[in-house]
């Protein structure tokens, strides 16, 4: 049927068009397609990829017309997975690790799967079709767009349009998951910035700063790190903050080549 109409008929197809609503309006109209339903609840999707279906609107009579959604826009659905913006939902695909993160109600992003995903396309398909009124044809809703095939389609579409790159959870990225080796180097960083100050003739030993960062470190709950690979985060955050190098050649109460900072001090810890 659709086919026939987009060959002999195209006026009838039609993309989503925004309803102009009045000032006075308290809320928005119940919806009638399934654009309107999904576009109320996901406008920025929208936005940025444009109408969710195309769909055959043919009239019945002067006032009723029949709606028949004939093509889905999976880049729009892959927005979707995004989440609802007014509840706070936020997923992303982190693709340094090929992984799916959502961010949970304390803020924290937390691993999720393609699967997880996939039914919540489903359901949120299903409930579009339970909310339509008879003029909506639903066979399409319910059972082709809700396949296999199509579902994996969105998922697999949503890895491009929700992808974040190693900086989304970076030690200076405002966003914090459960796990992972960047917790450890905000503490370092915070480590730097709040307990360590320049003083000319003073020399900070890197064994004592280890020593404090593993102490705030199990503070935050957080696993203790190798020596080594704390000295690979915190060098280059005390040469940015002081200017100074770590040094390899000091000499601390008759001891040679012990490892520390010239010029820097711990004001605590």
């Amino acid at each position: 049927m659709g086919e026939n109409i987009a060959l002999t008929r195209p006026e009838q197809l039609k993309l989503y068009e925004p309803t102009k609503f009045s000032q006075f309006d308290k809320q928005l109209q119940e919806p009638r397609t399934p654009n309107e339903w999904f576009v109320q609840r996901y406008p920025f999707a929208y936005e940025k990829h444009g109408s969710p279906f195309l769909e055959v609107v043919e009239p019945l009579d002067q006032f009723l017309v029949q709606v028949l959604p004939i093509s889905i826009n999976l880049d729009f659905f892959a927005a979707v997975l995004g989440g609802r913006r007014d509840f706070g939902h936020h997923v992303i695909y982190y693709e340094s690790e090929l992984a799916w993160y959502f961010r949970d109600s304390d803020g924290i992003y937390k691993t999720t799967t393609a699967e997880k995903l996939a039914n919540l396309y489903r359901a949120l398909m299903m409930k579009a079709v339970q909310d339509m009124p008879q003029s909506v044809h639903k066979l399409n809703l319910f059972h082709e767009w809700r396949s296999d095939k199509i579902t994996k389609a969105v998922v697999q579409r949503a890895k491009s349009v929700l992808a974040a790159d190693s900086s989304f959870f970076s030690p200076t990225s405002p966003h914090q998951r459960i796990k992972g080796q960047e917790l450890q180097e905000r503490v370092a960083r915070r480590f730097v910035e709040s307990l360590l100050t320049a003083e000319p003739g003073k020399v900070l030993l890197l064994a004592d700063a280890y020593s404090v960062f593993l102490r705030l470190a199990k503070q935050q709950n957080l696993e203790p790190v190798k020596r080594s690979d704390f000295k690979a985060m915190v060098v280059p955050i005390v040469q940015e903050q002081f200017g100074v190098r770590l040094r390899n050649d000091l000499r601390i109460d008759e001891r040679s080549g012990v490892r520390g900072w010239k010029n820097v001090k711990m004001v605590s810890g």
